[in-house]
């Protein structure tokens, strides 16, 4: 397996990735506290995080565990120095620079393509209405990035604590260790992440539900697929075909990213929370596909292009680009 490891570039590159990435987490952290969906509950957990805290601590370890204790220690340390609303700030800056700068200093050869993925919608709202996912990129990604490998495998240890749709990411994350370590062909890998993918979306909320994390109880989640109209299944199998048309090397360097293509859509009509898992893991696959060649980067460009201007086209006009309070009523 792969790591992407970003190309240097230049000074000049890297401060203007800073500025970008400052001016980028700046909007967003100014934009209206209460003005965007779930910032009210995003705010309970600013003021109320120690209490939460406690009461899953008293059910049991493998509660708190499955309940996002990371991200309840994290409010916690914030509220000891900030108002709820400057807790919700200063998260949504640590986040949204943090991932933008790694991002857009990745591959300086290809800044406007880097430009277009922190733009795109399911990108950029983990950083205006799904704070905690946002935050437990930002864990994953600072242990991709890293060269000193006990800090590599501390923060992407530290994801799923932050967020619980890591702990599929992760659990493809091992598992591509071990086709590596065991030399597992292409053929194979594809069978067993498959295999993995169909059992976990069958499995995947009762487990939940039997280790106590909150997903397993919520009616939200219970007894049903995951919802979507299809359309989304039928662009990312067009994107995996693409990928796996570039071949054996590429696949075998940039197959943890293929790997969370498959699991998506092998489990798109059976886990609820797949498309939330997918989103964790969508800037991987994103990025991985920027080491194709010839056609197929033309067309995954064309694929970039359409599936930017699908997501933001319902979203044009909206209050809030379609995630302000008033969007929803």
């Amino acid at each position: 397996m792969k790591l992407l490891i970003p190309t240097q570039g230049s000074f000049g590159y890297k401060a203007m990735c800073l500025a970008l990435a400052g001016i980028y987490a700046w909007f967003l952290m100014g934009l209206d506290i209460d003005g965007y969906i779930d910032r009210a509950n995003y705010l309970v957990y600013a003021k109320y995080s120690k209490e939460v805290f406690a009461m899953y601590a008293a059910n049991g370890f493998s509660e708190m565990l499955t309940n996002e204790p990371l991200w309840l220690l994290f409010n916690i340390w914030l509220s000891e120095h900030f108002t709820p609303e400057d807790t919700l700030r200063v998260v949504i800056f640590f986040s949204s620079f943090l991932v933008s700068f790694l991002v857009l200093r990745s591959y300086p050869k290809y800044a406007f393509v880097l430009v277009l993925f922190i733009l795109m919608p399911q990108v950029l709202k983990n950083n205006i209405i799904h704070l905690r996912q946002g935050l437990g990129i930002t864990f994953f990604f600072l242990g991709w990035w890293c060269r000193y490998l006990p800090l590599r495998i501390l923060f992407i240890g530290l994801a799923p604590l932050v967020h619980a749709s890591f702990f599929f990411i992760n659990a493809l994350f091992l598992l591509n260790i071990a086709f590596s370590t065991f030399s597992v062909s292409i053929v194979w890998r594809v069978v067993y992440t498959l295999g993995v993918g169909v059992v976990l979306g069958v499995m995947g909320i009762w487990l939940a539900d039997a280790l106590g994390a909150r997903q397993g109880g919520n009616a939200m989640y219970s007894g049903m697929g995951a919802g979507g109209t299809g359309l989304a299944f039928l662009f990312w199998i067009v994107f995996t075909v693409v990928l796996f048309m570039e071949g054996k090397a590429f696949l075998k360097n940039n197959f943890f990213a293929v790997s969370i293509l498959i699991f998506y859509l092998s489990t798109y009509f059976l886990l609820p929370v797949t498309a939330r898992v997918f989103e964790s893991g969508m800037l991987v696959v994103l990025l991985a596909s920027l080491g194709l060649t010839d056609w197929r980067r033309y067309a995954a460009y064309t694929l970039y292009a359409f599936y930017f201007c699908m997501q933001w086209y319902p979203l044009l006009g909206l209050p809030g680009y379609g995630w302000g309070i008033e969007s929803a009523i």
